[in-house]
């Protein structure tokens, strides 16, 4: 269940790094060469804009009202997250009859994260609307409902998504920086992580993008190759967004032990703990070792934080031991005396009397 890995981070469950990539900054450069980059964070790109926020439209006045209501404490505090949720019910207001039919056509045929995804998987994450709609018309993926998605994205994009997005983008930005300013400029997330870790991996760094959006509800995952994308909630907070993009940029460091058959022969033998395979069950569908791994890794992105003064302390735990592998890695590892793999098998030997 990776969507997890935002659960109280984020989302995030993931990352962000920074200089400037088009609407937003990486710790990379622009263009392509941002794309070899282990992590980036950026304004969400119009493209994912124009198909999320069409959908949290649809969400707030059809589908979820009482959870979209909910947030009206939110805009009542921040002024500007108050610009978004108010256009949120003012556009669907303009909207007429044959408009709202094809809002609910749309997304009762389609996904919107497919939908995006399909945009972003075939090189129109950073296109303009035009190029957009040329792209929904010729497409098979948009086959089912085309003229319906042609007509109303034509029209939404140029009246209402375009406008709102140049209205908010930069609020965006400014979040955007508020996140790229805790860490140094030309930050080495890669070579930090492999320092404290003491593991170095030599199969080549895809990219972790982050894209702050103007949502608080939801947030997506995509895909672009092997490079991961995943938005970033107007709500969540720099350290938050830190934390998160240290879990899934540690996970093939943590995976390099977990995956040696002695570690899953000790991960084997917690099963005898009722609370551990009690909180499992809930979070099926994780495989036992890929669950105990989760943990691992969740409290190595706190330690991670906290050793990159981010955070003072490694806060709650959202899991069943991550809480304690994080304090444990604060207090008394050092790199210097031991590797990762003995400490964290010796934590778990420990912990539950091995």
């Amino acid at each position: 269940m990776k969507n997890k890995h935002f659960t109280g981070i984020i989302i995030c469950i993931i990352a962000v790094l920074l200089v400037s990539l088009l609407s937003g900054c990486s710790l990379g450069q622009g263009g392509d060469a941002a794309q070899a980059k282990p992590l980036v964070i950026k304004v969400e790109d119009f493209s994912v804009f124009l198909i999320e926020s069409s959908e949290e439209i649809y969400r707030a006045n059809v589908k979820d009202q009482a959870l979209w209501a909910g947030l009206r404490e939110n805009a009542a505090r921040d002024s500007d997250y108050a610009v978004h949720y108010n256009w949120l019910y003012e556009t669907y207001g303009k909207l007429d009859e044959r408009r709202r039919a094809q809002l609910k056509e749309i997304f009762t045929g389609y996904e919107a994260q497919l939908m995006t995804e399909c945009l972003i998987q075939n090189g129109k994450q950073e296109a303009g609307l035009d190029e957009i709609i040329k792209f929904i018309r010729e497409d098979s993926f948009f086959k089912e409902h085309r003229e319906v998605l042609v007509d109303y994205y034509s029209w939404y994009g140029a009246n209402y998504a375009l406008p709102h997005y140049q209205q908010i983008k930069p609020m965006l930005q400014r979040k955007v920086e508020a996140t790229v300013s805790r860490v140094e400029k030309g930050f080495d997330i890669k070579g930090f992580i492999e320092k404290e870790t003491g593991i170095h991996l030599n199969k080549k760094t895809n990219t972790l993008e982050l894209l702050q959006n103007m949502r608080i509800i939801g947030f997506s995952n995509y895909s672009r190759g092997k490079d991961s994308l995943v938005t970033i909630q107007w709500n969540r907070t720099p350290e938050k967004i830190w934390t998160a993009s240290f879990h899934t940029l540690s996970e093939p460091y943590i995976h390099s032990f977990t995956d040696d058959w002695s570690f899953k022969y000790l991960a084997k033998k917690l099963q005898k703990d009722e609370k551990l395979m009690a909180r499992f069950k809930e979070d099926i569908p994780y495989t036992w070792e890929g669950w105990i791994e989760e943990n691992l890794v969740e409290g190595y992105s706190r330690y991670l934080s906290v050793r990159k003064g981010l955070t003072r302390d490694v806060g709650e735990g959202i899991y069943v031991f991550d809480q304690d592998y994080a304090q444990a890695l604060v207090t008394s590892f050092d790199i210097q005396k031991t590797t990762l793999e003995k400490f964290t098998v010796n934590f778990l030997k420990k912990r539950y009397n091995i």
